[in-house]
């Protein structure tokens, strides 16, 4: 459902790949809990909109509210202070071993639209380690800034997704 998502017309799309050298049951807990935690301080909330079972897979809707910091040239297209809402998706296959989510912003989309798609499973190197493939669409609907909030929103993007590569102790 996630994993075979539809390239965006323009704008930057960035993938990884990581290992884990953590088995993958330690990781779907981790990723369950994973705020509040001192490292992700930005997360201001998290709210479970629903939660099913459906054939035999954990499907989850969450609302995550979290502020960033943004340099000073977007601060007149975002109000002061203002947080950032997230829609999170989630299916864990506890049978299969796989835990994919998709994440999107709901808020501010019109100057930034993030999403993103991580699929966990089993490393086939090695069965005490989890694999992490992560696709991420950032798109930005300003004319004549588009370019440059992309590139910001990349390389934070980034940034922070080589972060969490070395966040193994949150396992």
């Amino acid at each position: 459902m996630y994993r075979n998502a539809e390239p965006h017309v323009g704008g930057m799309t960035y993938s990884h790949t990581t290992t884990f050298k953590t088995a993958w049951d330690k990781v779907a807990q981790a990723l369950w809990k994973r705020y509040p935690n001192p490292y992700s301080q930005h997360v201001l909330s998290e709210d479970t909109i629903s939660r099913t079972v459906k054939e035999g897979k954990l499907v989850s809707k969450r609302l995550l509210t979290k502020t960033n910091r943004i340099p000073w040239w977007l601060e007149k297209f975002v109000a002061q202070g203002s947080a950032a809402c997230i829609i999170e998706e989630s299916e864990v296959d506890a049978a299969a071993k796989t835990f994919r989510t998709h994440t999107r912003n709901v808020s501010h989309s019109r100057l930034l639209s993030v999403e993103e798609s991580c699929f966990y499973y089993v490393s086939p190197e090695n069965n005490d380690w989890t694999c992490c493939e992560k696709q991420a669409w950032i798109k930005c609907g300003v004319r004549g800034f588009s370019r440059a909030v992309e590139k910001f929103g990349a390389d934070r993007y980034k940034g922070n997704a080589h972060k969490v590569q070395g966040n193994d102790h949150m396992t």
